[in-house]
């Protein structure tokens, strides 16, 4: 048997589920308001800190925006559009890669036009976020929302509204197994750090090709550490060793059908 140690959940993110599974089934769309603080606090049945970390998170995935005189307006779909079978599924894990592979291209090119155009506002958000990673790394607490924020941070420094909204609505579908292996990997908190530090740096110092290659370093990681959950499968091909193109490391692949196959997807 394999069984996966049970482990407790806080509220906030436990209430974060429930609004998530919501926007799946269709039971809110975009265009409809959330209800209140208040009525969300006694319909779940928790306090009000859980209830504003929730909505932190929504709208730090792009799903929820505070429009005034109006509250929190979904403006987006669910953006967990993966598999929903459980992070050991060997689909999902592929749709993940595919997906990290999306990633790179685009968050290079984000982190290349920050180093061109962030802000010193920019600056210190992306700086923030860092921080807080730190702290929550510092805690031994997951840190997925902060991590989250820094990508996005980072894409917003872009100044490129399309290439923002792309990289808001992609950066939560890797979830479960960014929150898997910050628990089962040892040492991926402090390369995450590592890591982050040199993307604000190079962005810091305005060199965009460093940039670029801090970001598609950092997600290359975590596309190794996804591949390390399951043996490596026969149908992927080897990266040539010194291969930097975008997504060589993470997709190099060749052409595959989608029936019966399975695909290939921080």
């Amino acid at each position: 048997m394999q069984l996966e140690r049970a482990r407790r959940m806080p509220l906030s993110e436990l209430v974060l589920e429930q609004l998530l599974g919501q926007l799946r089934s269709g039971a809110i769309r975009p265009g409809d308001r959330l209800p209140g603080e208040h009525d969300l606090m006694r319909m779940l049945g928790v306090g009000r800190s859980s209830v504003r970390e929730a909505l932190r998170g929504l709208i730090t995935l792009g799903v929820v925006e505070t429009k005034a005189g109006r509250g929190a307006v979904i403006v987006a779909r669910s953006p967990v559009p993966l598999p929903q079978s459980g992070v050991t599924d060997v689909f999902q894990k592929w749709a993940v890669l595919d997906l990290l592979e999306v990633r790179e291209s685009l968050e290079g090119q984000a982190a290349a036009l920050a180093a061109q155009r962030a802000t010193a506002l920019d600056l210190a958000t992306i700086e923030r976020f860092a921080l807080e990673i730190e702290r929550q790394v510092t805690e031994r607490r997951t840190y997925f929302r902060a991590n989250a924020a820094f990508h996005v941070a980072v894409a917003r420094a872009s100044h490129n509204n399309i290439l923002t909204e792309c990289v808001e609505r992609l950066v939560g579908q890797v979830r479960l197994y960014r929150q898997r292996l910050m628990r089962e990997i040892q040492g991926m908190p402090e390369g995450d750090l590592a890591e982050h530090r040199a993307v604000l740096e190079a962005i810091r110092a305005s060199e965009p090709e460093r940039a670029r290659t801090a970001m598609i370093t950092h997600i290359r990681r975590f596309a190794e550490l996804v591949r390390s959950l399951d043996p490596p499968s026969p149908r992927r091909h080897p990266v040539q060793e010194g291969d930097s193109r975008p997504g060589a490391a993470i997709g190099a692949r060749g052409r595959r059908g989608r029936a019966g196959e399975h695909t290939d997807g921080s």
